[in-house]
């Protein structure tokens, strides 16, 4: 059975603001490999910005915010980075991610696993999930299965959120758990700009070794936070690493950061609610066509191995494992 692990009482407990010990520890560790492995590590177009950002970059390596944090780390400008919720099942990297600052992110494919597997007691089948997942997205009817009838009839708590069935349909409690969840992720996210702090997004979310299509989450945060947005491309960390581990076998990354900009959000109403499923939906094609003018940007900084192929096709992780 997955355990989980991030729920509304983590989130409340969760200090977003890192260690300073922490951070200078492992950046000191990292910043060695990289003199000891001799990789070279060079970063054009970079201008400080006068306020915090929202740093937008690929990831082509699952380790990569490491190469990205110790760019900003040496030009003295404090980051904090979004990373999946699914990072904090690693019982070692936990507790390194929840002290160098470092904001957990609950999808909505995270929250219906996390449910389904705390009632039947493994990870749904990639079919299981799709049928999930299209009747919280599109309200389609669940199959007519002991399996299905169990997540609909059997009163619990969801990531900390009660559900009682004779009061709530799943769907509806789905979509509520999300939104709490993400609020608090939100929530990380303006204390972090209130202290000073940017904020490091992958807009993709997932590891690929080119570029693939963006998703509306980060337009949401760009829209709570009203800071500028920087895109980032990195190219040649899935070179440098070993593998998609942390550990660095040398080589040259190549990091440019384009222009700030302010993404053109003005179609959203000024009572939009971030994260709000409904408002998602609602407001989709504005988010998404926000994100895909990111995206375009993004890929103009990459070099031609990373860039994103004619039907932005990826190659990275599929199906349950995305989330979990």
């Amino acid at each position: 059975m997955i355990r989980p692990m991030l729920d509304l009482d983590y989130l409340r407990r969760y200090r977003v603001l890192p260690d300073p010990r922490w951070e200078s520890a492992v950046a000191d560790v990292f910043l060695g490999m990289e003199d000891l492995t001799r990789t070279r590590v060079t970063a054009h177009g970079f201008c400080p910005p006068a306020g915090p950002v929202l740093y937008a970059t690929n990831s082509t390596q699952r380790y990569d915010f490491l190469t990205f944090r110790g760019v900003t780390r040496r030009a003295r400008q404090p980051v904090v980075t979004v990373t999946k919720a699914k990072s904090y099942h690693s019982r070692a990297f936990a507790p390194v991610l929840a002290h160098t600052g470092v904001i957990p992110l609950a999808s909505r494919g995270y929250v219906l696993l996390m449910d389904a597997a705390q009632v039947v007691g493994r990870r749904l089948t990639d079919e299981e999930y799709r049928a999930c997942r299209d009747h919280l997205d599109r309200d389609v009817p669940l199959p007519s299965t002991a399996l299905f009838e169990a997540l609909q009839t059997r009163p619990r708590r969801v990531l900390g959120v009660p559900f009682e069935p004779s009061r709530q349909p799943l769907r509806a409690c789905w979509r509520a758990v999300y939104h709490a969840l993400l609020g608090e992720a939100l929530r990380f996210a303006r204390e972090s700009v209130a202290a000073g702090f940017s904020v490091h997004m992958y807009p993709e979310g997932t590891v690929a070794s080119r570029l693939g299509r963006g998703r509306i989450g980060l337009m949401s945060f760009a829209q709570a936070l009203g800071v500028p947005v920087v895109p980032v491309g990195m190219s040649g960390c899935r070179q440098v690493y070993r593998g998609q581990s942390p550990v660095l076998r040398g080589g040259a990354v190549t990091v440019r950061f384009g222009d700030a900009y302010h993404p053109d959000l003005s179609a959203l109403p000024a009572g939009f609610r971030p994260f709000h499923p409904d408002d998602e939906d609602a407001y989709r094609p504005t988010l998404q066509g926000a994100t895909d003018e990111l995206m375009a940007r993004l890929d103009a900084l990459l070099d031609p191995a990373y860039q994103h192929r004619d039907d932005h096709a990826h190659d990275g992780t599929v199906g349950t494992r995305r989330f979990v």
